[in-house]
């Protein structure tokens, strides 16, 4: 098998996977726009894999996008809360 070849069954199988891929990341993150970033950062870590050594593509794009998430939701950044001083409450 030629390496465009494989390239294009990858794809094509990646493809075939997208939607629950984008679901999975959805459900993690709570945002349409946030899962579609996961599911491309999970094409481009397969674009960079030796496909060769993946025996369940399924379930390495699972577990990459699965681990992405997680790794957004743990950068983002809480705001803490302002406190007000008491000076600036008139009714206090």
């Amino acid at each position: 098998m030629t390496d465009r070849s494989r390239t294009d069954l990858v794809a094509e199988a990646f493809e075939a996977q997208r939607d629950r891929l984008r679901a999975v990341a959805y459900r993690v993150l709570g945002s349409h726009a946030g899962a579609e970033d996961v599911v491309q950062e999970a094409w481009m870590r397969l674009a960079r894999q030796d496909t060769t050594t993946i025996d369940n593509l399924a379930g390495w794009l699972t577990t990459v996008v699965g681990r992405t998430s997680l790794d957004v939701l743990r950068s983002r950044q809480t705001r803490p809360e302002t406190p007000t001083t008491t000076s600036r409450l008139s009714w206090w």
